[in-house]
């Protein structure tokens, strides 16, 4: 059985500095006192114990294998420190500098073009930092339908088709819109709700204020939760 204890080690000594830098607390015992932290408490004691018997063991010594960590102590630690500093939403988020956004200016076409290339099923349509529409392989069967099965002009731009790609209210698009302080437990909650409904959720964008009106910062799909 492989001995844990150095990655055990890694991640309380991150857990400290995270309690030392948000919470300005030096003895992690003192985190089992606070009523905040009532329903950890026993996790709490028992990875400082376990801290303290590997800190203090003599791993010199022959017999090294006398303290073994187990894959339970490191989900243990690893649920203390996500309990004291959740994961938030950007950690796994595609950021706003890596989407593909065209702006209302830019060649519809060419966009399809990237789309077709990369598999992608949506793209916001972005001005000034602002998600302005939603481009989507619908909107594409639908141009193509409203031209007779005609291609799309190369001098087609986003700005001509507003109409098409305007933003809908989130009950009724594949979309929808989040602040980036919601963590990643909050978000695949959002994500298994939203499978009740009549247009599941595919992606969700993360604005500066959680609305359509935001400023984008980036974007997340079930896949990246994983």
């Amino acid at each position: 059985m492989e001995n844990k204890a150095g990655q055990f080690l890694e991640r309380y000594r991150e857990i400290e500095e995270w309690v030392l830098n948000n919470l300005n607390i030096t003895e992690m015992k003192d985190l089992e006192q606070m009523p905040k932290y009532k329903s950890i408490r026993s996790n709490l004691a028992f990875c400082r114990m376990l801290r303290n018997l590997l800190s203090h063991y003599d791993w010199s010594k022959a017999g090294n294998d006398m303290i073994i960590v187990t894959d339970q102590a490191i989900r243990q630690v690893n649920n203390l420190y996500y309990s004291l500093n959740p994961m938030t939403l950007m950690r796994v988020a595609i950021r706003a500098g890596q989407i593909f956004a065209p702006s209302p200016e830019d060649s519809v076409l060419a966009a399809v073009k990237v789309m077709q290339r990369n598999d992608y099923s949506y793209i916001p349509v972005v001005e000034n930092h602002r998600i302005v529409g939603v481009f989507s392989t619908k909107t594409i069967m639908r141009l193509v339908a409203e031209n007779n099965g005609v291609n799309i002009s190369e001098t087609l731009k986003f700005k001509e088709i507003a109409d098409l790609i305007q933003l809908k209210d989130e009950s009724n698009a594949h979309y929808g819109f989040i602040n980036p302080n919601m963590t990643v437990e909050d978000i695949s909650l959002k994500f298994q709700r939203s499978k009740t409904r009549r247009m599941r959720l595919d992606m969700l964008f993360i604005t500066d204020n959680g609305r359509s009106d935001g400023l984008l910062q980036g974007m997340v799909t079930p896949v990246d939760l994983l």
